[in-house]
């Protein structure tokens, strides 16, 4: 077997096995849709949003992986469907714990549970927390490796064209992370398989560079890996309803034209990751101490 052979049926092995837990152990729906009473006593969307904005703004200031938060992300939204939480207070200690959870499993720094409890100022303590993350972990029934849409986007670039030159390559990596780590904060996209939200940012990424530098050629082949190893098919209806979806947030919180520049301007000056937090309302910087959960209150 050739090695590009054996590199494609790698990609395709893990993307199979990713497919079938998103739509079936690790799939989620929209506990606010339709619930207006849980909505107005518990969370709603511009509540849970701050809340997850929260998250990004203790990575960044801990200097922790911003991955972590889609997956704590999931542990929250999972313990609300299932009913663990009752009221705004159960809220914030479960999203507290949920990324404690999260660093705990997917980042190289520990980040020590009575430093997490101070972000409480008061309202939780130690026992709170661990007892929490029991309810969590049970709720889970310890499946607690969901695949988020950063896990498909890095498969999703092992299947660009090796003639797909460095700087596109990473224009198309930065756009389609921070678009994902943007629909973590929005409820809209909670039911929505991750994969298709990682390729829909590829896409709007792609649709935004010129045909000189990312030929019809390669697009045509970027197109037809996924449809064949990754069984998306970029003309489904499904995909373009997401595609739209995420152009109208796009339109409403940041200027892509603006976040392409920056990225463009980094690949001349040396690659850096962007986050979300440099454009529009997802203030999730860590130039300032994220004092406690209920900032995002």
């Amino acid at each position: 077997m050739a090695a590009e052979e054996y590199y494609t049926r790698d990609v395709e092995d893990i993307l199979v096995v990713m497919r079938q837990q998103e739509m079936t152990t690790y799939r989620r729906r929209n506990y606010l849709s339709g619930n207006e009473g849980f909505a107005t006593h518990v969370v709603d969307g511009a509540w849970r949003q701050r809340i997850v904005e929260w998250m990004y703004g203790v990575v960044d200031h801990c200097s922790l992986r911003r991955d972590s938060v889609a997956i704590a992300a999931y542990y929250l939204d999972t313990c609300v469907e299932k009913g663990l939480v009752e009221s705004r207070q159960e809220f914030q200690l479960a999203a507290m714990t949920a990324l404690q959870l999260a660093i705990k499993l997917y980042d190289s720094t520990m980040v020590k549970l009575d430093s997490m409890v101070k972000l409480g100022r008061g309202l939780f303590t130690e026992h709170d927390v661990v007892n929490m993350e029991r309810k969590i972990v049970s709720s889970l029934e310890w499946r607690l490796h969901p695949p988020t849409s950063i896990c498909f986007l890095r498969q999703f670039l092992r299947l660009l064209p090796a003639s797909v030159a460095p700087p596109t390559r990473y224009l198309i990596a930065e756009v389609a992370r921070f678009i994902a780590e943007i629909s973590v904060c929005l409820c809209k996209f909670i039911s929505l398989p991750p994969s298709m939200i990682a390729y829909a940012g590829m896409l709007i990424a792609i649709e935004r560079i010129d045909e000189t530098t990312l030929t019809v050629d390669l697009r045509d082949q970027i197109h037809g890996a996924m449809s064949k190893i990754a069984d998306l098919d970029h003309k489904s209806i499904l995909l373009i309803e997401v595609v739209s979806m995420l152009h109208q947030s796009l339109e409403n919180n940041v200027s892509l034209r603006e976040l392409m520049n920056t990225i463009g301007a980094q690949c001349q000056g040396g690659y850096r990751k962007i986050d979300s937090s440099e454009f529009g309302q997802f203030q999730t910087s860590g130039a300032h101490s994220p004092r406690d959960v209920r900032e995002g209150v």
